[in-house]
Order: structure tokens, then C-alpha cells, then sequence
């Protein structure tokens, strides 16, 4: 399929000498169209679709160019605006290291604008900010399996970074394997398990006790000698520890995938300094992937979407905002609100909805004061010709 799509966009030049070697050469007069086609690795129905629409005429071999129809600009050949070719454009050089699909996700996900990723693709390619794709070896391992819920495991890992006084430096990051969200990543000066214990003990203050912990077999975490104080403390806790080694599907795949996006960023913005900036640098890295940043592996979501329990509601939304074809329509607010979840969403201040665990508590427009008194009214004469007494959050729907 590969060889087909790449034959079918050959160039002008190219479609035009291979039909002049093949038309005009007397090296290839008593050859078939089946027989060249061998010779020169075009496929057969391929070249003679190119002869077809000539009419095997040299003559006619201008009609092989591509020609653009009339009045076509810039926002036809993208099949986009101009207003969103230049926030497309502004997202890629922000993000240098994402591509056409990752801007998809980015514009739904945030802004509820749903673009082809081919189109996005050819604006990228037409402004040179397209960078090859680098084939990937096979995986080992099933990179789809993940755990069911937020901190039924989570993966720790160490990644070593140079500053430019040559000074080496290590992330320690704790990584939910269910939403993909980074719970603590921290720079240390050396690799000790003292280190790795700090942070694993700030990330259980702030998210809780993880039901699992998944790491390599660096002599940080364990020790074929004897029970480390860092597995004393997994006991402690009650958390299962599991110290995988390669091709598992408990493995490090997910934790790793995040420091590929640290090496990414990091040549992007070049070589860190001194360790006060890189701390200050991996926090604004670390919220952006947690917070800003779609990740394909969970469906272009937020891993703080997962991680706080409002995928749903998310997925609800959007589906909802698909739906109804709704333009400049916006997704503000999902948090949760104690044991609730709320979502705030429309087109501007005056045309909310608010949906407080999937139930309307405000409509598209903001009520007046007229209307918030014909609702009390009608409240308060249900409720007595029912013979109960109305609840204030009742009279006020």
C-alpha cells in the first residue's frame, strides 16, 4: 500500500520521463506496457492509467500536471480558515516536537474545534515544520495493557540529564500507569536510594497509596544481597512491589514514553544550566503534560482527565459538542467539587451550561429576574397542590 501511494504521487518530471523513455526510446518499441512497467517499478495499472489519460501521446504529456482550480488561495488549499491556519501554525512552533495528530487532539480536546489531520498535515509540510517520522523497532511487549483505575499502579524510573557545567543530574518520576499522569518528577544529584525514597514519599502525601509499584532492577530499588530499606518501606505501606525485567507487561514502557518527551523538549530548548533552573523547567514540563498536552495513548484525553476520575464526563461532552455541531462552543471548567463532578461549558458568559454530576443545574442562557420569579412561583404551586414543601435548590432550578 505503501508502494502504491508513493507511485500515485510521483512529480511531473518523473511521469513525463518515464513515458518519454517509454514512448520515444526505440530501446523499448517492441516492449508491453506490462513488461516496462517491471523495468522501470511502476506498477502496471499505475502506468498505464498515465498513458490513458494522454492517449499515449507525447504531445499530450502537459496534461499530466496537477492543475489547481480557479481561485483557489491559501484557505482552499488547506480546506481551513486562515484565522485557524495561524493557530495551528502558532501551537506547532510552541510545540515543536508534536505532530499533525497531537494538534488535532490538542484543538478538540481544548477549543472544541474538529480539523482533518491531513489538513493539518499539509499546512505543516507547506511551512517546513513537518519532521520525518523515525521508524520504531518492534515492541516486546503489549504496549496497550494498563492497569483499571488511577494509583492501581505506578510506575518509577530514573532518567540522567548533563547541565552544561557537565554536571550530571537525575530525574526521579512516579508516573500513574492507568492515566498516564506524572505524580511527582524531580531532579537529584546523585542516585541513591535516599533520593528515590524523598520523592516516592512526597508523591504518597500529596495523591495517596499506590496498590502498586512498578520498577526496573537498578541497584536504587533492590538488592539481590539483602531487603532494602526502600522495600521495608513498600511493606510498610502494604504496596506490592514488582521489580520488572524486560518484554513484561509490567514493565517501564509508560514512564519511559515520558522521559522521550523530556529529551524532546529539552532539545528543543537546549541544555539546562544549574539544577534550581532545571527544577523550575521540569515543573512547567510536567504540567504541560499533565495538563495541556493529548496523549494518543488514552485517545487524545488529558492524563489528568483519567487521573481525577472525569473521563467520562470529558468523552460526554465532546461527543455532545460533536453532535450538535455547535460553533465557538467551549468546554471551561471540569473539576470535581467534593464527591461531584462539574462541567462548565457554551458559547460566552451569558450562555452557559452547567452539568453538576451529568444533571443540568443551568440552561444555554443565564435566567433574569422575571423568569427566576415565574420559576419560584411555579415551584412553589406544584409543591402545594402536591402537599410538600419545596427545597430552596428546587425553587431556584
Amino acid at each position: 500500500m505503501a508502494s502504491r501511494c508513493r507511485h500515485n504521487h510521483r512529480s511531473y518530471q518523473e511521469k513525463k520521463q518515464i513515458l518519454e523513455k517509454y514512448l520515444l526510446s526505440n530501446e523499448y518499441r517492441n516492449v508491453t506496457v506490462k513488461e516496462f512497467s517491471r523495468i522501470c517499478g511502476v506498477p502496471y495499472m499505475t502506468l498505464r492509467r498515465w498513458g490513458n489519460t494522454i492517449g499515449w501521446d507525447v504531445g499530450r504529456i502537459e496534461e499530466l500536471r496537477r492543475k489547481t482550480p480557479k481561485g483557489c488561495g491559501r484557505q482552499k488549499q488547506s480546506g481551513i480558515s486562515a484565522t485557524l491556519q495561524d493557530r495551528i501554525l502558532e501551537i506547532a512552533r510552541d510545540h515543536r516536537t508534536w505532530g499533525p495528530l497531537k494538534i488535532k487532539q490538542y484543538l478538540w480536546r481544548h477549543e472544541q474545534i474538529l480539523t482533518p489531520q491531513t489538513s493539518i498535515y499539509r499546512l505543516l509540510k507547506e511551512h517546513g515544520l513537518v519532521k520525518e517520522r523515525v521508524a520504531e523497532g518492534a515492541a516486546g511487549h503489549d504496549r496497550r495493557f494498563e492497569y483499571p483505575c488511577p494509583l492501581a499502579a505506578v510506575q518509577l524510573d530514573l532518567l540522567q540529564v548533563i547541565l552544561t557545567s557537565r554536571q550530571t543530574i537525575y530525574l526521579v518520576t512516579l508516573l500513574d500507569d492507568y492515566s498516564r499522569y506524572v505524580l511527582a518528577s524531580r531532579f537529584t544529584a546523585v542516585k541513591t536510594m535516599d533520593e528515590v525514597m524523598d520523592v516516592f514519599k512526597a508523591a504518597v502525601r500529596t495523591y495517596g497509596v499506590m496498590d502498586r509499584l512498578l520498577t526496573d532492577q537498578g541497584t536504587e530499588f533492590v538488592s539481590w544481597q539483602r531487603f532494602t530499606r526502600f522495600e521495608e518501606l513498600l511493606a510498610d505501606l502494604d504496596v506490592e512491589y514488582i521489580a520488572s525485567g524486560p518484554h513484561k507487561k509490567e514493565n517501564q514502557g509508560k514512564v519511559e514514553r515520558w522521559h522521550q518527551t523530556v529529551r524532546e523538549e529539552l532539545r528543543e530548548r537546549g541544555p539546562l544550566d544549574c539544577s534550581s533552573e532545571a527544577q523550575l523547567w521540569i515543573r512547567e514540563v510536567r504540567d504541560m503534560y499533565n495538563y495541556e498536552r493529548p496523549h494518543q495513548g488514552i485517545g487524545g484525553l488529558l492524563p489528568a482527565d483519567r487521573f481525577f476520575g472525569l473521563r467520562e464526563e470529558i468523552e460526554t461532552e465532546l461527543e455532545r459538542c460533536r453532535a450538535e455541531r455547535r460553533n465557538n462552543r467551549q468546554i471551561y471548567l471540569v473539576c470535581r467539587v467534593g464527591e461531584q463532578k462539574l462541567v462548565v461549558s457554551g458559547q460566552g458568559p451569558e450562555k452557559l451550561t452547567v452539568l453538576l454530576d451529568g444533571k443540568r443545574v443551568r440552561g444555554e442562557t443565564a435566567p433574569g429576574e422575571e423568569e427566576k420569579k415565574q420559576l419560584e412561583k411555579k415551584a412553589v404551586f406544584t409543591a402545594a397542590n402536591m402537599g410538600a414543601v419545596p427545597r430552596q435548590e428546587d425553587a431556584g432550578d
